[in-house]
């Protein structure tokens, strides 16, 4: 498989100033800690390069990298957020990686641009279980990640009493506020 050239640009192709400069004239945008000509168009592909280029190539993008690779917020976490795979737990952690050691079934994962992100519901639910203050613009968040897995909130209800994992109460007194959180432009059956 031939490798595939990055759309994204850093400080090694310009200098940090030129790519802020030219940031600000409108010709680049951010993409994580990188930029992208502004006739690249923005999606899970790009925002996967970007988290890539922070990410050893076995790490799962999870909980706000996935969210952020998804569409469903602006930025993604000072610290990429990675699910570590059995495969590679063991070893020593990586100080610049918040990780979590869990297991991922394949069916729970996508990939973009090579790069394994876990799905919109899987997402959903590792937000919604993790500690934590949880505010109207999470609930939103969870709202929209829903929607691209084509579940409602009484699904993943549904889900989530099957479910045996740490932090499934919390993520069940939370759903109401997510059932509340309403989407403009979102189709009838999601609300």
């Amino acid at each position: 498989m031939t490798p595939t050239r990055s759309p994204l640009l850093d400080d090694d192709v310009l200098p940090m100033v030129e790519l802020l400069a030219l940031c600000l004239d409108g010709q680049v945008y951010r993409v994580g800690d990188a930029f992208a000509s502004a006739d690249t168009p923005d999606g899970p592909e790009l925002r996967s390069h970007a988290f890539a280029r922070s990410a050893p190539p076995w790490a799962i993008a999870d909980r706000g990298t996935a969210a952020w690779i998804h569409g469903t917020r602006a930025s993604p976490p000072p610290v990429p957020q990675v699910c570590v795979p059995p495969s590679h737990r063991g070893g020593g952690t990586l100080a610049r990686l918040d990780t979590a050691y869990r297991a991922v079934s394949p069916d729970e994962t996508l990939t973009f641009a090579g790069i394994r992100v876990t799905a919109p519901l899987r997402t959903a639910h590792d937000l919604l279980c993790s500690p934590g203050r949880f505010t109207d613009a999470d609930a939103l968040e969870i709202r929209h990640l829903l929607v691209l897995a084509e579940v409602t909130p009484a699904r993943l209800d549904e889900r989530l009493r099957a479910a045996r994992r740490r932090g499934r109460d919390l993520a069940r007194t939370r759903l109401p506020q997510v059932a509340r959180a309403s989407l403009v432009g979102a189709p009838p059956e999601a609300a």
